[in-house]
């Protein structure tokens, strides 16, 4: 019998919003018939309010029967068991009120209609408090949990609690314990429910309880989530199973548990790169094409950093006649600029105040320049100001010492400045992480250009591709070479775009009389036009640097010198070993590896690659194969494609051996340490 009445009381959220609705309908219309004095508005109002009484009733039956299943918090079903009481029978005698012809009793009408309305907010909030918790109204904002080292992660606190908070919390709190299960924190859900403890294996079972609930379907009265609530998606039952897998570990960090294949993958996309840089990037609006060309065409030379993002740089180094109206121009964007250099130009203080809707910038340049102390308030605004140029201006001490309001500074340049020593040691002592440069006037001599920018939203075709080269300077010339050789002044000359028809390693270098040529700009565009079926890696990749599997060879994304990007497959101490199964039997003739160099990191290049062809994926012969040796001692980071020409060959199958180091080589400042390859794509034609 009570399982029956607590059946009856599942209709209760059918029924609980029915006279809250009501009553505010008889309300507004009591309200409206003191504008229009009508009979029938009155008798309106009177049905509606014995609608809402009814109503009331069936809500508050239904509710009392649900109360009766377990999980709920004593105090506050009480609380709102006997305020939904009051509320029916206020609602009830308001109706009689509403009826009655005793001028005393029609006196209470409206004070009692404002208790109804008192009263059935209180209900309201107080069964909001039981279903969703006593903050469900005004809750207080989180701080968003944020990983930006995915290894050094609690594996409970930074990992999983967040998903049982937002899945599983609202139904197993406090005010709400579903099947006498409480979640909110690890002893309540080592000590479990009416059913057991979660974790526990079910007799005759592999899983837990938990996995046993999450994995019923939907349909399914025990499924947890319960149909109707957000669901687990298949990301966050991968990590339960895991975290479960593991003994369900309280306080281990990520790197102390086992991670492979897909799970590697799914832990580092919870990272987070926090910089300013990438949030700003992550928020930036795309800017339309014609903008720019107009920003251009008023003679200011203006950049996209990068084709992967919306964020500008401005040169207007060297200029002589910058205006207020010219940095108006670019003001409808100003939130997406993040760099600009008036070094060598006519910027001065007043021209300074100007820049204020630039909140956004991190690198500014004022080198030889008018400014003086005066800009120090304009300053202030930056608050994420990461490098500031003020070599060769007329500041002082008075100014540095106001840079403490600029708390992400990073880098400053006050060479040949009027800051004294005593100013440089305070400016220290206000920012203990800021490095100030005082290095010669060489360094920013305007006579250097900057390398033009080879622009190309891809970098792999299949027929032919369009490209162009822009440069920051006026008056500049750009030269340049699409076979990998140096451009020089006797190369070809830019003056329309390119149209590559086949593989080409791009080269520009930028010329203006009286300046020295800028350092070479470099792109390597590849053509594709084989596609292929399926990669079998033979050897398995570092879980952490496992991106999409042998799909990352073959998926045309170029790496970037972010190696953690997740377009890099990475292997430590051992060779990269894969077969790719074409959709069809081809001719190759090329194969191009690209591949990350970045000595710090203790990553090289490969040593050598072998490619084999076979048709039936059994017998296989090799076709050719290219020795690149050891690397040369330095410390940059870079990437390039490998090419190697292979005796035309028909194949359903490449096998690629891809060579690794293994060790670190003898220059190095771990010498004989294990070494890493990574490589992001192969290329056959």
């Amino acid at each position: 019998m009570i399982q029956l009445g607590i059946q009856i009381g599942h209709l209760h959220p059918l029924f609980v919003h029915l006279p809250i609705g009501i009553i505010m309908m008889a309300f507004l219309l009591e309200v409206y018939s003191r504008f229009i004095a009508k009979k029938s508005i009155d008798e309106v109002i009177e049905f509606t309010l014995l609608i809402a009484g009814a109503t009331a009733i069936l809500s508050l039956g239904t509710g009392w029967l649900l109360g009766e299943e377990s999980g709920y918090d004593e105090d506050s079903l009480f609380l709102h068991r006997w305020m939904a009481v009051s509320f029916t029978v206020t609602t009830m005698l308001l109706y009689f009120v509403k009826r009655s012809k005793i001028t005393w009793v029609s006196k209470s009408y409206v004070p009692l209609f404002l208790i109804v309305l008192g009263l059935i907010s209180l209900t309201g909030h107080f069964g909001g408090n039981m279903t969703h918790g006593e903050d469900y109204l005004f809750v207080e904002e989180k701080e968003e949990l944020v990983i930006t080292n995915i290894q050094e992660a609690q594996v409970y606190a930074q990992v999983i609690q967040p998903i049982l908070d937002n899945k599983c919390v609202s139904c197993h709190n406090a005010n709400k314990a579903k099947g006498g299960l409480l979640m909110s924190t690890p002893n309540e859900i080592l000590k479990g429910g009416d059913s057991g403890s979660l974790l526990d294996t079910i007799s005759g079972h592999e899983q837990t309880l938990f996995l046993e609930r999450v994995h019923l379907p939907l349909e399914n009265d025990d499924h947890m989530p319960p149909k109707g609530k957000v669901q687990l998606t298949d990301n966050e039952k991968v990590l339960l199973e895991w975290w479960i897998a593991n003994k369900n570990c309280f306080e281990c960090k990520v790197n102390e548990l086992p991670t492979e294949g897909k799970l590697a993958a799914i832990l580092t996309s919870l990272e987070q790169d926090t910089s300013a840089l990438a949030v700003l990037a992550k928020e930036a609006v795309e800017i339309p094409k014609e903008w720019l060309q107009n920003v251009r065409a008023a003679g200011i030379p203006v950049q996209k950093l990068s084709g992967k993002n919306h964020l500008l740089a401005v040169n207007m180094a060297s200029m002589d006649a910058i205006t207020e109206d010219k940095l108006e121009v670019l003001e409808e964007y100003a939130p997406n600029i993040i760099e600009m250099d008036f070094g060598f130009s006519n910027f001065n203080d007043e021209l300074m105040s100007q820049l204020k809707p630039f909140k956004n910038l991190l690198k500014l340049k004022l080198q030889h320049t008018q400014v003086t102390d005066a800009i120090a308030d304009d300053l202030a605004d930056f608050e994420l100001l990461e490098s500031l140029n003020l070599y060769g201006t007329a500041v002082t001490d008075k100014l540095v010492i106001e840079l403490k309001k600029n708390k992400k500074l990073q880098s400053i340049y006050l060479w040949n400045t009027g800051v004294s020593t005593d100013g440089l040691a305070q400016l220290q002592t206000n920012n203990p992480g800021l490095t100030i440069q005082q290095i010669g006037a060489d360094v920013f001599e305007a006579t250097i250009l900057d390398p033009p920018t080879i622009i190309s939203d891809v970098s792999f075709f299949s027929d032919h591709l369009t490209i162009s080269i822009e440069s920051l300077f006026e008056g500049t010339e750009i030269y340049y070479t699409i076979d990998g050789s140096t451009p020089t002044e006797a190369s070809l000359k830019y003056d329309t775009e390119i149209t590559l028809q086949t593989t080409a390693n791009v080269k520009a270098i930028a010329v203006k009389k009286e300046w020295k040529p800028s350092v070479i700009a470099e792109r390597t565009f590849i053509k594709n036009n084989i596609a292929y079926n399926n990669v079998d890696l033979l050897t398995v990749p570092n879980e952490k640097y496992a991106g999409q599997k042998g799909k990352t060879l073959m998926d045309q994304k170029r790496g970037s010198i972010n190696f953690v990007d997740g377009n890099w497959l990475g292997f430590e101490g051992k060779h990269l070993n894969a077969i790719v199964e074409l959709k069809e039997q081809n001719k190759i003739s090329k194969v191009s590896i690209g591949a990350l160099s970045a000595p710090a990191s203790w990553i090289f290049y490969p040593k050598a690659f072998v490619v084999s062809a076979s048709k039936d994926g059994v017998n296989f012969k090799e076709i050719g194969r290219k020795e690149m040796g050891e690397e040369n001692p330095n410390a940059e980071v870079k990437l390039t494609f490998f090419d190697l020409d292979v005796t035309p060959t028909d194949a359903k199958y490449v096998k690629l051996q891809i060579q690794s180091p293994l060790k670190n080589p003898a220059w190095h400042t771990d010498p004989g340490g294990k070494s890493w390859i990574f490589i992001d794509e192969v290329v056959l034609n």
